[in-house]
């Protein structure tokens, strides 16, 4: 089985610490190692080097690179620029697949937190296994709800397909993108529902299958990549592809998918309001801060200042990162939002100096 790492991204709503020019994925948020860093050191634990492949944009391969510096070049999946899953998957199922044309692959984000590695591996060992019982299927690991969380995506289950040791292998019934509460509730009290990790397990050769049925345009661009593969793509390849996550493009117009529930100690740290909830059970505290900061009678806060001080007195549940040309302060609670100033950002035709 082959690992790659998806780290193209852009990582908009950890705006203004993450930025075009060094996106999430390249900074310490949750240890002194970036994200990147944590992930590849983590699917090491199962994977030889020459098995481990990350996906990033030429903008940021040279930050890639030299925070992996042990990872070979041949290793490394360039796309021109971000479009989409779909593509960045697609496009390393076309390497990986013409050097392995057996291969079987587990694609990862790399922005996730997992408190229990050892769990996640023994995961991945029951995942290859399946995968390898059920070659024409996706396999998805979801995530036990521990509360229900209004900004993730929900996957449904039915009907057990497999087990071995203390996992089990299901048939999902149905993906609901970011429920309200209610919803969400009702979704944790049945059981039945858990959080999609955005994981995926599959053989390569079947996946580029599944593309041409899908999504033919892009799968035909591909084609035309691997003809002419050289480690690198061009723009002008890359014009000819859907922009387009996987999830919409291809999982949820299947079938024949399974899942795998799991408890690893899974968070996604997608926003600045889930950082802190993170950190906080951490480190045992509640006011969270790096930097310059100086504080009197504040609760539940996360302060992120690398230059000017930042003085507070009692707030609750407020956000404060300082960069040099951007302070951003919004409600914990709200930080979903963020996007919409991004959006305001690009409308008022000023994402070139703050994106």
């Amino acid at each position: 089985m082959y690992a790659l790492i998806m780290a193209s991204g852009q990582g908009t709503r950890l705006w203004p610490l993450s930025r075009s020019q060094k996106p999430k994925q390249f900074h310490p948020l949750v240890s002194e190692k970036t994200l990147l860093r944590e992930t590849f050191d983590r699917v090491r634990r199962k994977f030889p080097i020459d098995k481990i492949f990350v996906a990033v944009t030429e903008q940021h391969y040279k930050i890639a690179k030299k925070e992996l510096p042990e990872l070979p070049r041949r290793n490394f999946i360039v796309e021109p620029f971000a479009v989409g899953t779909a593509a960045t998957i697609g496009l390393a199922t076309t390497i990986i697949n013409q050097h392995d044309p057996k291969a079987e692959i587990v694609c990862l984000p790399c922005d996730h937190l997992m408190k229990k590695p050892v769990e996640f591996i023994a995961v991945l060992d029951f995942a290859e296994q399946m995968i390898n019982e059920f070659p024409e299927e996706i396999i998805q690991i979801g995530i036990k709800p521990s509360f229900p969380d209004t900004g993730l995506g929900y996957i449904e289950y039915g009907d057990k397909k497999d087990a071995a040791g203390h996992f089990s292998i299901y048939r999902v019934k149905r993906f609901v993108e970011k429920p309200d509460l209610e919803t969400a509730r009702d979704f944790v009290t049945s059981g039945k529902f858990l959080w999609n990790a955005g994981i995926y397990i599959f053989k390569a050769s079947y996946l580029k299958e599944l593309y041409e049925k899908y999504l033919p345009k892009t799968a035909a661009a591909f084609t035309a990549i691997a003809k002419s593969l050289n480690g690198y793509t061009t723009e002008m390849q890359y014009k000819n592809i859907d922009a387009i996550s996987i999830d919409y493009g291809i999982i949820e117009k299947m079938k024949n998918i399974l899942v795998i529930p799991a408890d690893f100690g899974w968070s996604d740290i997608g926003n600045w309001g889930t950082l802190l909830e993170k950190l906080s059970q951490r480190r045992g505290i509640d006011l969270i801060s790096t930097g310059h900061h100086l504080d009197i009678k504040s609760r539940n806060c996360l302060v992120i200042s690398d230059e000017r001080l930042v003085a507070t007195v009692g707030l609750k549940d407020i956000i404060i990162i300082n960069t040099p040309d951007a302070l951003l302060v919004c409600n914990k609670n709200d930080a979903q939002e963020i996007t919409k100033i991004i959006d305001k950002l690009k409308a008022d035709k000023r994402e070139q100096k703050y994106l």
